[in-house]
């Protein structure tokens, strides 16, 4: 079912596939990191994906119904708005997937992180989220300890889920902890 979904890709678009169970059903979904369509022509353009890549996509597909459906999907790019971190982790031997989207303009914005799968029917179940609104330019002197404890607490249990994960997809520069490297996991599983 796989391979005529990857024949839709450029073969030189595809940074990374893996052969992942996020139902929890015992099959595995195939989670694609790919280039995207940058000029909105409908037509994906021909860059090497690498660390300077400035727009990705990752798309999940899942068998449902004896038929290959996307499940998920979302866009990570270089542009502020689009700054996502994409890892791949284990909670009671079996696989999430932990999204983080620091949303900071001037001081002011949210930090933001969650870990999915899916079920059977490939709607998403969230494990757990945890979200810290951020605001440094109106917090009154008297708040800000209370905001850097608030801070150090998300971020906290944000590098415990971080640490025992593996990277997918990192763009962005965090401000809250340091990381500005971009990185695209660049493995391709055989797809049978």
């Amino acid at each position: 079912f796989f391979e005529d979904i990857l024949s839709r890709y450029p073969e030189e678009n595809i940074a990374g596939t893996l052969m992942v169970d996020l139902t929890h059903d015992g099959n595995d979904e195939l989670l694609v990191i790919s280039q995207v369509d940058l000029t909105h022509d409908g037509n994906d353009e021909l860059l090497v994906i690498s660390q300077d890549a400035l727009e990705i996509t990752l798309e999940i597909y899942a068998i449902i119904d004896g038929n290959p459906i996307v499940i998920y999907k979302d866009h990570a790019s270089d542009n502020h708005a689009g700054w996502r971190w994409y890892y791949l982790t284990v909670v009671d031997h079996k696989n999430y997937i932990l999204q983080y989207t620091p949303e900071i303009w001037n001081g002011i914005g949210n930090y933001h992180f969650e870990i999915f799968s899916f079920n059977q029917k490939g709607q998403k179940e969230i494990l757990e989220t945890q979200e810290l609104p951020y605001d440094s330019i109106h917090t009154s002197e008297d708040n800000k300890q209370d905001l850097l404890i608030k801070t150090q607490n998300f971020k906290a249990i944000y590098e415990k889920w971080q640490t025992n994960s593996i990277p997918l997809i990192t763009i962005g520069n965090d401000p809250l902890t340091g990381d500005n490297d971009n990185y695209v996991l660049e493995k391709k599983s055989n797809i049978e």
